[in-house]
């Protein structure tokens, strides 16, 4: 942030639009670099609090351990290298007054505001626990941190009613005195700094009073000796946003919202109604793998090294139908990686390629991969495909919807989801909500068992589970073993990953296949004779051990004591060597599976858009309208800043500083962009996890899911926009017209809508939602910077970049539209040497800032730069889709092997 803006404010002239630009960098350091601390530890706090919350309910952990400990991590991490860095690299590349003085007050204001930024996330996090509230808190803040400040409207020029708001903003102390130490200075002459005046050099030349500093902070209506008292008032701020966030903290708890009132316990274990088919019911398959193996190619596109790792070694084994198979093993040794590459699931990227070596087959033939993904269910070892604000009974019903063929009619498919639901012991919490972090709805077993029956609606012959008793108690991890077990009855293949099992389950697995770290195969065979396996290669397990933990202990490697780690990395070789040694090849037939009809199954395809779109935008619908805070997230904020707005510009005036204000508030419509990706981060994570895992499972495309999160947005943004028009058009008096309010309810509409459209990219880009808020702060803070009224002198480099931002076109048209017809006055003391006032017309104001444009050409490409926002995130969304990766590694592994053919 400090490179690029400092790239923008390079080296500023003392011109009068120089003057104006270097406002607008001290602006830049005072207000939106700290907005940027506030949102990303706003989301981060969002996180952390749900731990903090649990912890303080246990006694572990007080307000103040936690405030304090979390500053004084941090500090020598973020809180001090953050701004100094900052200060270091921007005050030098815009060409502040090189005075060692002016720099370390620089620093020190910077310091403060990075302190207060994370303080008032504490605040914003104390009066809500989501980061649609908490960001809604600290963005409408920011709205009346920077109004006040004096940047935009100039503090003489906010109404009577709330003028006094510019003493309880930080960022009018901050902005005042980072103002103040530029152009006047600790020891500077009475009339301060002086710049190049092209009349005269002589700073007490009336005509050269506008280049003057003691004239800049004057107009800009900020007091006389206005460092030192700022900075005291902002420590005051530091620690009384800190103390409000402490005593929000420890007086405004939280506790979870109940969705809906239980009829019985949790526990659904013993209502399965599992009715066992028999042999000839359903085809049974066999999978075999034949020394079956992983790579991985990382290639570092900055270096272009390339390194390739082995995940897992050639495995033969065989994975039988009827039976529980279960792979077994500790951390690191491949044990999900094998389970994704038998569903076809490894997700490559530009730095990271898959390789798979040796067979795997069905029934003794090679599957073709329709094959693989029309008779195999994957179950994840999470329930992010779970939405919360769906009942179990409406996620059964659309999944079904979903993933059943067209032939079968609605009443057919929902008949089919009921059997389900029974089968899955799911009746008495059909109709409860799932729940999510902030509202409790069913138990974690329940939703793994929802989970797996989504799975089972479409009666896979292999179904394929990823430590499906991961983080559930004893009792409830024992219930869905004996409902795996009951499934595996029904003559599927069935596939399981476990770390570590309890002794009182181990007797339900009929095969495992044991995994050493690296990758490699140290058992694989009946579960009965694995413990008889290590007993002939002398190491017995004794009667009163779990027998999965002595397996483990076996082929871990101890690394806390080097003595131990020799013995135990000496132990679990030789049980490798063992076993490579005794391992048998599979025989298997030349044939291939062409069809899924050879496997007795259907061919699983994906509906098309007509049929799909529907069911996925009503779903969304009924999830979104569930969630009163999303629904806030999406329309508060824009009418709030509106409102807010109003009460600081309305009307406005049109005298000599009104020019500034008048500009501040086109200006001020680049925080539109801010609240897209604000909303975007409310809503769009959650949704994007559902989309992964059920496009995945071939469920539907990229284009149902762009098209129905896009018009569930649109019509919440359309009417946002027409209040905030009309407040813009009518209150605040932009211009008292229709084709005003047009045009102003347009370009609200238009920067929301492209804030969203960046927020879908780089939350579709990186998992890490903080990492995406970080990144999309930053684009929009330089779109802001450039947008052509706080930076007037960018290079040909930068001009060309900010063709790209719809922020330049929304300007561009604004001021025009706004400034065309208006005249401005002055008072005696403004006016000029020759009497005339130095801005008369719009046209002078437009000139000064370069904006003399075409508005209507501006307004179009601001259109066209709307549509290609959305369909570059469409792009982004469809680039990402994880069957188009696999599909590319399996074409490039075959060239790879017609190559070494040759």
């Amino acid at each position: 942030m400090a490179i690029i803006t400092g790239w923008i404010f390079l080296q500023l002239d003392k011109s009068q639009a120089g003057i104006r630009s270097r406002e607008g960098s001290l602006y830049t350091a005072s207000s939106l670099n700290g907005y940027l601390v506030l949102t990303y530890e706003t989301f981060r706090l969002t996180i952390d609090i749900r731990l903090f919350d649990r912890e303080r309910t246990e006694g572990v952990v007080t307000v103040p351990g936690f405030l304090l400990s979390r500053r004084a991590a941090r500090l020598l991490l973020e809180d001090l290298p953050a701004p100094v860095l900052f200060s270091i690299i921007f005050y030098f590349m815009v060409g502040y007054r090189l005075e060692v003085t002016a720099f370390f007050i620089f620093l020190a204001i910077s310091i403060l505001v990075h302190y207060i930024a994370v303080s008032f996330a504490a605040v914003g996090v104390g009066l809500s626990r989501t980061f649609s509230g908490a960001g809604l808190v600290a963005n409408l803040s920011f709205t009346l941190q920077s109004f006040a400040c004096g940047y935009f409207v100039q503090s003489d020029q906010i109404p009577v009613y709330t003028r006094w708001l510019k003493w309880t903003a930080y960022t009018f102390y901050a902005f005042g005195a980072l103002c103040y130490n530029e152009f006047i200075g600790v020891d500077s002459p009475p009339y301060g700094q002086f710049y190049d005046c092209p009349s005269s050099q002589n700073p007490l030349d009336l005509a050269c009073k506008q280049y003057t500093g003691q004239y800049i902070i004057t107009s800009l209506g900020f007091p006389s000796d206005w460092i030192w008292r700022p900075c005291v008032i902002l420590i005051g701020y530091v620690i009384g946003f800190y103390t409000l966030g402490g005593l929000l903290l420890q007086y405004n708890t939280f506790a979870l919202d109940i969705a809906h009132a239980r009829k019985s316990g949790d526990n659904q274990m013993g209502k399965e109604a599992v009715v066992t088919r028999s042999n000839q019911e359903i085809r049974r398959v066999d999978i075999d793998l034949d020394k079956y193996a992983l790579e991985v190619k990382k290639q570092d596109l900055l270096w272009k090294r390339r390194r390739t790792i082995q995940i897992l070694q050639p495995i033969t084994t065989q994975f039988h139908a009827g039976q529980l198979n279960v792979i077994m093993g500790p951390s690191g040794s491949g044990k999900t990686s094998l389970l994704n590459s038998v569903a076809r699931r490894l997700h490559g990227s530009m730095t990271t390629k898959y390789r798979l070596s040796g067979t795997m087959s069905y029934d003794g033939a090679i599957p073709k991969e329709s094959v693989i993904r029309s008779v195999t269910s994957f179950v994840t070892q999470d329930d992010d495909a779970l939405m919360p604000s769906l009942t179990v009974r409406e996620s059964l019903y659309f999944a079904a919807g979903l993933r059943l063929p067209r032939w079968m009619s609605k009443q057919e498919k929902y008949r089919r989801a009921e059997d389900i639901l029974l089968k899955m012991g799911l009746k008495d919490c059909a109709d409860n909500l799932i729940g999510s972090d902030i509202v409790k709805g069913i138990s974690g077993g329940e939703k793994r068992r929802v989970t797996i029956a989504i799975q089972i609606l479409t009666d896979p012959k292999v179904l394929l589970l990823d430590e499906p008793t991961s983080g559930l108690d004893a009792f409830t991890a024992t219930s869905i073993i004996e409902v795996l077990n009951n499934l595996a009855a029904e003559g599927r293949t069935l596939i399981m990953t476990i770390h570590q099992s309890r002794s009182n389950i181990f007797h339900n697995f009929s095969n495992i296949l044991l995994l050493a770290r690296g990758g490699y195969p140290v058992y694989a065979g009946r579960g009965a004779d694995m413990i008889p396996y290590f007993s002939g290669l002398g190491y017995d397990c004794p009667s009163q051990t779990n027998p999965a933990d002595f397996a483990l202990d076996l082929i871990t490697v101890d690394l806390q004591q080097e003595d131990r780690e020799k013995t135990t990395r000496k132990r679990a070789q030789r049980l490798i060597d063992a076993w490579g040694k005794s391992e048998t090849a599979i025989m298997r037939r030349t044939s291939q599976i062409a069809t899924p009809a050879e496997l007795g199954s259907l061919k699983r395809q994906m509906h098309p858009l007509h049929v799909t779109f529907p069911l996925v935008i009503h779903r969304s619908a009924i999830n979104f309208f569930r969630q009163p805070d999303l629904i806030f997230a999406r329309t508060s904020q824009i009418v709030g800043i509106a409102i807010i707005m109003a009460l600081f510009f309305a009307p406005m005036k049109n005298d000599y500083a009104a020019v500034q204000t008048r500009m501040g508030f086109v200006q001020e419509f680049a925080a539109l962009y801010f609240i897209g990706m604000l909303q975007n981060i409310s809503v769009y994570p959650p949704e994007r996890d559902v989309f992964y895992r059920e496009e995945a499972d071939h469920c539907y495309s990229a284009e149902t899911f762009i098209l129905s999160y896009t018009l569930l947005e649109i019509p919440f943004e359309i009417l946002a926009s027409i209040i905030f028009g009309i407040i813009a058009a009518y209150a605040v008096n932009m211009e008292r017209s229709v084709l005003m309010l047009f045009v102003a309810s347009f370009n609200c509409f238009a920067i929301i809508n492209a804030g969203e459209s960046l927020g879908i990219m780089f939350c579709t880009l990186f998992d890490h939602v903080g990492f995406s808020v970080n990144v999309t702060s930053v684009v929009l803070s330089i779109s802001t910077i450039m947008g052509g009224i706080m930076s007037l002198n960018l290079n040909n480099v930068l001009q060309g970049f900010n063709h790209l931002s719809p922020i330049k076109y929304s300007v561009a048209n604004l001021a025009v539209y706004s400034m065309r017809h208006q005249t401005f006055s002055c008072t005696e003391a403004e006016r000029l040497p020759d009497g005339i006032c130095p801005i008369t017309t719009g046209h002078q104001a437009l000139q000064l800032y370069n904006l003399d444009v075409n508005p209507g050409l501006n307004l179009l490409w601001l259109g066209i730069a709307t549509v290609v926002y959305r369909f570059l995130a469409y792009l982004v969304v469809k680039g990402m889709a994880t069957h188009g990766v696999w599909e590319g590694i399996r074409r490039a592994v075959r060239r790879n092997k017609n190559i070494n053919s040759h």
